[in-house]
C-alpha cells in the first residue's frame, strides 16, 4: 500500500508527459476510481447504523405525509428540509415505509459523494490529487458514521457537489445554462440544510474573477428561482411569505440552540476549533491532517488552482462559526460535528495537493508521507467502524427491531406503548414494522411495550 502512495505522491510536480505512464494510463486511473467507489460503498455498509430514534424519525414523519399526499407546511425546521423529505417521500410511495428505504437516501448520497469529489479534484488539481482525495473522503469517519443515518448533511453535501461539478465541467461550454442548473442545485441543497447556500458565494467569486458574467448571472438566477418558488409556495398555502424564518423560531428554542447561546465564548472560540483540531472517533486523524496541510497547500500551489476549494471551505465555515439563525437578534447555531461534513471535501483536496506537491519537491520525504497517509486512512475506517450503531437511542432501536421482527413472524397486528417512554419509540416501530398498528388501548393490543429497569423497551407479559 505504501508503495502505491509513493508512486502517486511523488508525481504531481512533473510535466504532463512525465506524470503519466505511456500506456494504460486511462484504464489504470478509472480502475482505481472504480475500486474506490466500491470500497467506499462497502465501508459504509460495514459501518451501518440505521434508525437512531432521534431527528431521523421526525424527518420520516414528514416524508410519510408527503407519500400519503397529506403534507402541509408546519412551523418546524424538520418540515422544511424539502431536499430530504420529498425524495424520501417518493421512496416511501414506491417501496413502502421500511428501515432500508429510510436510510437508502443518505447511503446513496454519501457513496455518490466519493466519485463526485474525485471528479472535482481531477478537474481542479489533477488525477493523483483526485485519487488521494477520494481515499480521504471514502475513509472519513464522520462520513462513515452519518452515511446510514437519516440526517440532512450527507444529502445536502451531495447536492452541493453536483452543483460544483456542473459549474466546472459545463460552465465554460454553456455558461448560462450551466449556471442556472448549478444555482438550482445549490438552491435544493439550501432546502436540505441552510449553510450549504454559502457554497454559492464561492462559485460567484470565482466566476467574477474569471469574468464569466453569463455563468455568474445564471448561477444567481437559479438560486433566486428556488428561493422564489419556496416563498411563493408559503404565501399561497399559509399566507405567510416569511414562513421559513418563523419556523426557525422553533429550532432556536431547542435545548442545543439555547445552550450554544448561553455559553457564547465557548461556542464562538472553542467549540468548532476543538472539533477541527482534536482527534476523536468522529473525525479520526483526517481533520487535523487536513488542517495542518492547508497552509502548505496555499504556499505551494498557484492560487488560481486552489481558489474554489479554499472559498468553498472558508465561506460556509464562517457562517457556521459566526452566523445567526434569526433575523431579529444575534442567535448562534449549535456546534455539531456533522454540520462540518460538507466543508471537509475541499480541505481534503488541499491536503492531497500539498502532499503530492511536497513529495515531488522533497522525494526523500515520500516514504514518511506515505506512511502518515496510510495511517490516516486506515485509522479513519477503524474509527467509523467503532462508532457504528452507537449513541442516541440505538440500543432502544435494537430491541424494537427484534420485537418488530417477532411481531411480523407471529402475525401480530397491534402494539401499545405504556408508561413513561420517548415518543420516538412509537415512531421508530412504525418504520421497523409498518404493518404493526399502534394502539392507545393496552387491553385491546396484541402486545404491550414498556420501559424496563434499564430504560430500554421490553414486552409486558400478559
Amino acid at each position: 500500500m505504501v508503495v502505491r502512495w509513493q508512486s502517486v505522491i511523488c508525481s504531481l510536480g512533473r510535466s504532463s508527459a512525465q506524470t503519466l505512464p505511456p500506456t494504460g494510463t486511462e484504464d489504470q486511473y478509472w480502475t482505481y476510481f472504480g475500486f474506490l467507489v466500491v470500497a467506499a460503498t462497502l465501508m459504509r455498509l460495514a459501518c451501518y447504523t440505521g434508525l437512531i430514534a432521534s431527528d431521523d424519525v421526525g424527518y420520516s414523519h414528514f416524508a410519510q405525509l408527503i407519500a400519503q399526499l397529506h403534507y402541509k407546511p408546519e412551523l418546524h425546521h424538520y418540515a422544511l428540509r424539502y431536499g430530504l423529505i420529498i425524495p424520501l417521500g417518493a421512496l416511501y410511495a414506491l417501496f413502502g415505509i421500511r428501515e432500508w428505504t429510510t436510510v437508502l437516501l443518505p447511503i446513496l448520497a454519501s457513496t455518490a459523494s466519493v466519485p463526485a469529489v474525485m471528479l472535482i479534484a481531477d478537474k481542479l488539481l489533477g488525477r493523483r490529487v483526485a485519487l488521494l482525495t477520494g481515499l480521504l473522503v471514502a475513509t472519513f469517519p464522520l462520513a462513515l458514521r452519518y452515511a446510514t443515518i437519516l440526517f440532512p448533511e450527507p444529502i445536502a453535501e451531495f447536492y452541493g457537489l453536483v452543483a460544483i461539478l456542473i459549474y466546472l465541467y459545463w460552465g465554460t461550454r454553456s455558461p448560462a445554462t450551466a449556471g442556472l442548473i448549478c444555482g438550482i442545485c445549490i438552491g435544493v441543497a439550501y432546502l436540505t440544510k441552510e449553510p450549504t447556500l454559502f457554497i454559492a458565494p464561492a462559485l460567484m467569486i470565482d466566476a467574477l474573477a474569471m469574468r464569466r458574467w453569463r455563468l455568474f448571472l445564471g448561477l444567481s438566477a437559479g438560486i433566486v428561482m428556488i428561493v422564489g418558488i419556496e416563498h411563493a409556495y408559503y404565501l399561497a398555502v399559509t399566507g405567510d411569505l416569511l414562513f421559513r424564518p418563523h419556523a426557525m423560531i422553533v429550532h432556536n428554542h431547542t435545548v442545543e440552540a439555547v445552550k450554544a447561546n448561553r455559553y457564547v465564548f465557548w461556542r464562538l472560540f472553542k467549540a468548532y476549533p476543538r472539533l477541527l483540531i482534536v482527534p476523536t472517533l468522529s473525525s479520526g486523524l483526517h481533520s487535523i491532517f487536513a488542517i495542518l496541510l492547508v497552509v502548505p497547500a496555499c504556499l505551494l500551489m498557484p492560487f488560481e488552482k486552489i481558489r474554489i476549494p479554499l472559498l468553498w471551505a472558508v465561506l460556509p465555515f464562517l457562517y457556521l462559526e459566526f452566523g445567526t439563525s434569526s433575523f431579529t437578534h444575534y442567535w448562534l447555531l449549535p456546534a455539531e460535528d456533522r454540520y462540518l461534513i460538507f466543508i471537509y471535501p475541499p480541505l481534503f483536496m488541499l491536503a492531497a495537493a500539498a502532499l503530492v506537491r511536497w513529495g515531488s519537491l522533497r522525494p526523500k520525504a515520500v516514504p514518511v508521507l506515505s506512511i502518515v497517509f496510510t495511517l490516516v486512512v486506515v485509522s479513519g475506517f477503524c474509527c467509523g467502524f467503532a462508532t457504528r450503531a452507537r449513541d442516541w437511542r440505538t440500543d432502544a432501536v435494537r430491541e424494537l427491531r427484534i420485537i418488530g421482527k417477532k411481531a411480523g413472524d407471529y402475525n401480530v397486528h397491534s402494539v401499545a406503548f405504556v408508561g413513561d417512554q420517548p415518543e420516538e419509540w412509537q415512531q421508530a416501530m412504525g418504520i421497523l414494522n409498518h404493518k404493526l398498528q399502534i394502539s392507545t388501548d393496552p387491553k385491546a393490543a396484541n402486545i404491550t411495550i414498556i420501559s424496563n429497569a434499564f430504560g430500554q423497551p421490553s414486552l409486558l407479559s400478559k
